[in-house]
């Protein structure tokens, strides 16, 4: 049998990555789904965000240029002006009026048909549909969209989350695979193009140095992925499906405080609502 406490030590550093993706993914959610507003630009440059950042960063010098971006942004930049820039930029990016510079879709990079409802979006509101969701306001905007996407995978590391406090490992195992082969087959497949064709932007106030950083978030994410699937599978087989204590930080612990304080960052994340957030929102497919 596995040393317990062994095992929960390292579920504790799990916990911490687990937790930074789900905020990253929903962070990037909100911030490429929507009109910024004052509340999005805040959450963007605030502390909580840096620190997600430098907790998941490791060595990665893409991640840790991204923490450095935030807070020179931030110390540097009038929020007022950055905020009127930020909506120049993203509106120019991401709705027009007139044929956008980079697509915010997978499907056109994959193809090089720029028709937005293709065999891939089919694709993607299949694996959607797999996990019981929908878009809210399905037709309206392509399913395989960036931001629409990085909801999903919000939801999906969420998951990962309760399933490692819950010791039910066998479900964070596969859970852990389905999400990197979302990863792998649906991200990395074009979120570097994207983001090089966003450097190309007449500007570069926020969202080109911000796709750029996703670009570099989720290739991390798959590695992370592959690497947690493969501990959890070890845990398996060493220690069974489920642990009936439940795993990561122990109830007291500093770790449970830091992770309280990281939660509640997140709730107040999930509050915010750009203007057109909903066309990228996922809902029980039932409802």
């Amino acid at each position: 049998m596995t040393d317990i406490a062994a095992l929960r030590r390292e579920s504790i550093d799990l916990e911490a990555l687990l937790l930074s993706r789900e905020y990253l993914y929903m962070l990037f959610h909100k911030l490429l789904g929507g009109t910024p507003d004052e509340a999005v630009i805040a959450l963007v440059l605030s502390k909580a965000t840096r620190d997600v950042v430098e907790e998941f960063a490791g060595e990665d010098p893409s991640m840790r240029g991204l923490g450095r971006f935030l807070q020179d942004l931030g110390e540097c930049v009038d929020r007022g002006v950055l905020l009127d820039q930020a909506r120049d930029e993203y509106t120019r990016l991401f709705i027009g009026p007139g044929e956008l510079p980079c697509q915010p879709i997978e499907s056109p990079y994959l193809t090089h048909d720029m028709a937005i409802f293709q065999e891939n979006t089919l694709a993607v509101r299949a694996l959607y549909r797999d996990r019981g969701l929908a878009l809210a306001r399905l037709m309206r905007i392509p399913d395989d969209h960036v931001a629409t996407m990085c909801g999903f995978m919000a939801r999906e590391a969420a998951s990962s989350v309760a399933e490692l406090c819950d010791g039910r490992l066998q479900a964070l195992a596969d859970s852990l695979r389905r999400q990197e082969a979302f990863v792998r087959d649906h991200m990395l497949t074009w979120l570097d193009d994207f983001a090089r064709c966003a450097r190309r932007s007449k500007t570069a106030v926020l969202y080109p140095q911000m796709i750029e950083a996703l670009a570099a978030f989720v290739r991390n994410d798959a590695v992370l992925l592959s690497e947690s699937a493969f501990w959890a599978e070890g845990a398996v087989a060493a220690s069974g499906d489920v642990i009936a204590d439940g795993l990561g930080a122990l109830p007291g612990s500093p770790e449970t405080a830091v992770f309280a304080e990281v939660s509640e960052a997140l709730d107040a994340l999930k509050r915010v609502r750009p203007f057109g957030i909903e066309d990228h929102e996922l809902v029980s497919a039932s409802a």
